[in-house]
């Protein structure tokens, strides 16, 4: 299942990598266009020096080299020209040395700039424009290096990159800080959850954002009708048992009087069988599952109640009770934990010699360990004990259903039942994990 924090730290981080990648381009684009202009700007600057050098006398183009600037006076400086006339006239600057200019000429007021590599290891951007003087046409070229302009960008990248981790991980703490704010509710609705499993309370009532309340209240309406239903369906098992008894015992009287012994034996065989069947199954319909009725369980007190009245049916069996773990959240209904311990500390009582024993530790989970020092079941014949009403001794006192009600139980909790030999008593051990 994916995670809810998972999705929500993708989305921020796919946002904020786009405005990211959106922001350092506007701001590539931005530097670029106004570096070049500024360079644009001032290689007109120096076209128009350029220009007012150059004068004709006697039809003669004169260049007047004093009023320019001295980087075109030194070798590869980075700053070139190139004055053409009409009449084939060329000046050229000193600091071209032996590199030569793209040769462009366009009409008179018009201009072109274009970015040229010399000798394959400067960049320079030129700018190429055609005049009109003094009745003569002439066309000026003027470069310069731009590895200024790219340093400039280059800084401009690293700079934003640093501002952009920074902003990045400002944003990520903030981002965390929310996103833990947000789902906050969730984590007071989970513990919620794992008090209403132990029966500490009925309904969720923490306050939850708008977009979850509804799912909340549903929750909250299907927990209080499941509650309602297993409440009437133990109400009408029990009402169902007791409207059962009547009949049967009226039966019965009358299957007393019958004279035939043969078909007494018969039909009073056939009436336990139905009141064996109908307990069984009111049992088992009795059975709440985890989180049933939010009617926690105390073993302490619980236990102590289940174990005396025990003491009282079977005076001649020493019951032992060790209860560990006793401040753990259990998580099993308290009925299903009474018909459970119940069934299996009866069938010990009933088989022991004198003494039967009742761990329950709930240090990690429910752990239920219940022996007794009678005669025990072979190995081989344990798993028949777990069939559907088996009995391995059809004399003794009960009707064989207590294990297989036991075994419902511990399917409907996901649990182990094992059937092993004491190594204590020497009898049968019933071992539980649920």
């Amino acid at each position: 299942m994916k995670s809810l924090r998972g999705q929500l730290w993708r989305s921020a981080a796919a946002v904020m990598a786009l405005l990211a990648a959106s922001l350092w381009l506007v701001g590539h684009l931005i530097l670029n266009h106004t570096l070049t202009s500024l360079l644009e700007t001032r290689l007109q600057h120096d076209a128009e020096t350029l220009l007012a050098a150059v004068n004709w006398q006697n039809d003669a183009p004169l260049f007047d080299r004093a009023g320019l600037a001295g980087v075109y006076a030194q070798v590869r400086s980075g700053h070139y020209y190139v004055i053409e006339t009409d009449d084939g006239r060329r000046f050229r600057s000193r600091s071209l040395w032996d590199r030569q200019l793209p040769a462009r000429r366009p009409a008179p007021g018009k201009r072109v700039t274009e970015k040229v590599s010399l000798d394959g290891d400067e960049t320079v951007l030129v700018r190429h424009a055609g005049y009109h003087k003094q009745g003569h046409r002439l066309w000026i070229t003027v470069a310069e290096e731009i590895a200024p302009l790219e340093k400039a960008g280059r800084r401009f990248n690293l700079a934003f990159l640093l501002m952009t981790l920074a902003g990045f991980s400002l944003l990520s703490l903030l981002q965390g800080w929310r996103i833990r704010s947000a789902l906050r509710p969730l984590e007071a609705v989970r513990q919620e959850l794992d008090r209403i499993a132990v029966g500490g309370q009925d309904a969720i009532q923490t306050a939850t954002p708008r977009e979850i309340a509804p799912l909340i209240t549903a929750f909250n309406r299907l927990l209080t009708q499941h509650k309602e239903r297993i409440r009437r369906s133990r109400n009408a098992l029990g009402n169902l048992a007791h409207a059962l008894k009547t009949p049967l015992n009226l039966l019965r009287q009358e299957i007393e009087g019958v004279e035939e012994k043969g078909l007494r034996r018969s039909l009073g065989n056939h009436v336990r069988r139905i009141g064996q069947l109908t307990e069984r199954e009111l049992r088992r319909a009795r059975i709440a599952g985890p989180g049933g009725t939010a009617v926690p369980f105390a073993p302490q007190q619980d236990l102590q109640e289940l174990v005396e009245l025990l003491r009282r049916l079977h005076p001649d069996k020493r019951i032992a009770l060790d209860i560990r773990g006793v401040n753990n959240q259990v998580t099993v209904d308290r009925e299903d934990s009474l018909e459970l311990i119940g069934n299996l500390l009866d069938n010990a009582c009933k088989w022991a010699v004198g003494e039967v024993r009742l761990t329950l530790d709930l240090a990690r989970g429910f752990h239920l360990r219940i022996e007794d020092d009678g005669p025990g079941i072979p190995p081989d014949l344990r798993a028949r004990l777990l069939d559907r009403g088996q009995r391995l001794d059809e004399e003794a006192p009960g009707h064989g259903l207590g294990l297989s009600i036991v075994q419902d139980i511990v399917r409907s909790y996901g649990g182990e039942l094992r059937l092993e030999e004491s190594e204590a008593l020497g009898g049968l051990g019933v071992d539980i994990r649920l």
